[in-house]
């Protein structure tokens, strides 16, 4: 009999009942809205693996489910696996998890997946559904799996790719993404409960949309907060907005004294295990934000998280910066392109990139929907899966960790289909997504300011053009650069991991032009010697 083990119910509760377990909210096709154990009676009545697909496939928001039968387990998570699960097999059965620490502890599988190890260094997470160890495998974003007996058989419902963009005029286009964001963030608004928005609100356009957003529905109980060190770009903008739509806002100062001892702190030494669960990097940047916010009892133990995580990709902001504009283009040079953007963090060595460039079109080629489907959306469904849901999204676990819900209103379903079909010319700078923030939200609102971060034309070109000279550049004059963009205080903080390695005589240095190498490689050391907490 295959076994399911669920623990992690910090932020977001798992709900079981019946066989059926369930964690998160969703939406149905028809607007009716599933907080929590209520979306049991949403997956009930289910008696075939296609019903259960169409069941997830008509679900809108962020949930995991499981639902065990006498022979089989259906499971799948939503379109960006908000909440990950993994799976091994063990003594002739499946077992199912939302740790995988518990899965290695219980197999005994404990080896390094070594391919898997130089990804994760180079990329800050493992593709596919490989995790760092052997044996151990993750559910992916927008994945069903059917468990039976000794075997499996998975598929992806849902796609980011498309064969045909769509032809309207751009007027319509604008009319219809103007209707489609009210329409989401009105469904964002139903699932907040009333509880108090935490909003970490930045420079730019995501964070401040949100904001926009949250006034427009007469939503209330919002603390805005912004960190970093003094000299951020952010404080003066996120200040402004907050000022302007009436919102309080804390700004939470980086500094020696807020950071000090925590790798000591028994806090963070269950944090980065929980966050990473041997797949993806954890995140320190909000990290101690969300920690003074919490310990200074500055937002309510209910409150809501709302980041706004990947607007801007929706937008289209990494057509231009990845310099994916193709409609046709092999897999192979696909692969090409992401190993050149995304394996940055440490570089792999030249026996290792035919390997890794391998990987990738594999992967490429598990999420194949049809022959003709646009290039450049091949790539945005392998950010989609890979890089946004391991990644970036990963990222609100630091929320969790401290007990916090949190949501992510740009992934509403409708809202990402509608953009995922936008033309090329309404993607490309964020032309559409711009135009309508600027001219039809913020200007409304008294939101555009003078002096604006988001990037313009020339400064796009001039982003690409400095990186491609950061990657010919000796590491040491990397470091110049970095240390001068550094206004989250990173040097600071993985400078502490670096002296934490060299006390036990392990070298950690700085490696391309992120701070993130040394969390990488502090996390595999901290595999290899075996940290008591790591699999707690």
């Amino acid at each position: 009999m295959e076994m399911t083990h669920l623990q992690n119910n910090k932020g977001f509760t798992w709900h079981s009942k019946g066989g059926i377990s369930v964690k998160g909210f969703l939406f149905d096709n028809q607007d009716n809205f599933f907080p929590g154990k209520e979306m049991i009676e949403y997956f009930s009545s289910i008696d075939s693996f296609s019903d259960f697909e169409e069941r997830v496939n008509y679900a809108n928001g962020a949930f995991s489910v499981i639902i065990h039968f006498e022979e089989e387990i259906f499971v799948a998570t939503d379109i960006i696996r908000t909440f990950p699960l993994f799976y091994a097999r063990h003594q002739g059965k499946w077992i199912l998890s939302d740790d995988a620490g518990y899965l290695s502890e219980l197999t005994g599988n404990h080896e390094i997946n070594p391919l898997a190890k130089v990804e994760f260094l180079a990329a800050g997470y493992v593709t596919g559904n490989e995790t760092l160890l052997q044996g151990i495998r993750q559910v992916q974003a927008g994945e069903i799996i059917r468990f039976k007996e000794d075997d499996l058989n998975n598929r992806f419902y849902y796609s980011y790719r498309t064969h045909k963009a769509r032809e309207d005029e751009y007027e319509d286009l604008k009319s219809e993404g103007l209707k489609t964001i009210q329409e989401a963030f009105a469904r964002f608004i139903v699932s907040l409960d009333n509880k108090t928005v935490v909003l970490p609100l930045s420079g730019g356009y995501d964070s401040r949309l949100i904001a926009a957003k949250l006034k427009h529905f007469g939503y209330k109980d919002v603390v805005c907060f912004t960190y970093g060190r003094k000299s951020s770009p952010e404080i003066e903008i996120s200040e402004k907005v907050a000022k302007q739509l009436g919102y309080k806002w804390i700004f939470v100062e980086y500094t020696e004294e807020l950071i000090e001892g925590y790798l000591e702190d028994e806090h963070f030494r269950q944090y980065y295990p929980y966050a990473s669960q041997y797949v993806s990097m954890f995140y320190m940047q909000e990290y101690f934000a969300v920690r003074y916010l919490k310990e200074n009892k500055l937002i309510p133990d209910d409150s809501v998280f709302v980041p706004g995580h990947s607007g801007d990709f929706l937008a289209g902001s990494q057509l231009n910066k990845h310099s994916n504009l193709r409609m046709e283009e092999s897999l192979s040079q696909i692969a090409e392109r992401i190993y050149s953007i995304k394996y940055c963090f440490n570089k792999p060595n030249p026996d290792n990139k035919p390997k890794i460039l391998d990987r990738i079109e594999k992967s490429l080629q598990e999420k194949f929907i049809k022959d003709s489907d646009l290039a450049y959306t091949i790539h945005e469904d392998w950010d989609f899966k890979e890089k946004l849901a391991k990644f970036n999204f990963n990222s609100a676990t630091t929320y969790a960790a401290f007990g916090y819900e949190y949501r992510f209103p740009f992934w509403d379903r409708y809202l990402v289909d509608f953009f995922k079909r936008l033309p090329l010319h309404a993607k490309i700078n964020k032309y559409l997504y711009d135009d309508i923030l600027c001219n039809d939200i913020f200007e409304n609102l008294g939101l555009n300011f003078d002096e604006e971060l988001t990037l313009t034309d020339n400064a796009l070109r001039f982003f690409k053009i400095k990186k491609q000279i950061k990657q010919i550049l000796p590491e040491a004059i990397n470091r110049i650069f970095i240390t001068k963009d550094d206004p989250l205080f990173y040097r600071e903080i993985t400078e502490m991991m670096q002296a934490d390695a060299e006390k036990e005589g392990e070298k950690i240095s700085i490696h391309g032009n992120s701070y993130n190498s040394v969390i990488l490689q502090w996390y595999i050391w901290r595999m290899n010697t075996k940290d008591e907490h790591l699999n707690k």
